[in-house]
């Protein structure tokens, strides 16, 4: 099973996690996502002097205009990948295109009238996370020099940006694999197949 239209009779919802509703939780995971940042901006600077050794960011000369504009392009534009990855993967479980939206604080993909089971559910939840690093630390040997900062920006936020994305992979883990999950963007809602 892979994605339904409707609700099968013997499952019921066991948790709805809303964002939109749930303000303490967007903050803790905000919160949360602050030293991912770190982390990540550590780990994708250390790839890149590893790769390449042209890379010294005491050497590359930026003015002001160009780091804030670097930093505003990096992270509009892994907000829109990560978002089309999610979507991408939406579709070929669903077979529809998904439905997209930004709410201030985050950015979603969604299937609103599915009911996604959770080993795919969980291919949606980590696809963009791994495919966006993985292509990302295979462009650090070779994209120009100029482009290497904002690339290694780029998947710092997409690293730190997945907290909610790995909290309810996280979650399902913890749930029977039977579970189905309706995602409408801003509310995720888990149903649990009932014993009969």
């Amino acid at each position: 099973m892979k994605a339904l239209q409707s609700l099968p009779q013997n499952y019921d919802l066991h948790k709805e996690i809303d964002l939109s509703r749930d303000y303490r939780l967007l903050v803790v995971l905000n919160l949360l996502a602050i030293p991912l940042l770190f982390l990540f901006s550590w780990f994708f600077r250390r790839l890149a002097l590893l790769f390449r050794s042209d890379f010294q960011t005491g050497e590359i000369r930026i003015s002001t205009l160009d780091s804030v504009l670097g930093i505003v392009v990096s992270l509009v534009g892994v907000i829109i990948l990560h978002e089309l990855v999610h979507g991408v993967f939406f579709w070929v479980i669903t077979g529809q295109r998904p439905h997209f939206g930004f709410k201030g604080a985050y950015a979603f993909a969604a299937a609103p009238t599915w009911y996604i089971a959770r080993g795919p559910y969980l291919i949606v939840g980590l696809s963009p996370l791994v495919l966006i690093t993985i292509a990302g630390v295979l462009l650090l040997p070779v994209v120009p020099l100029e482009i290497l900062s904002p690339l290694a920006l780029a998947l710092t936020f997409n690293g730190a940006g997945a907290i909610g994305d790995a909290a309810i992979v996280v979650y399902l883990l913890t749930l029977p694999p039977s579970v189905l999950i309706n995602d409408r963007g801003d509310a995720v809602a888990v149903y649990i197949k009932q014993d009969t």
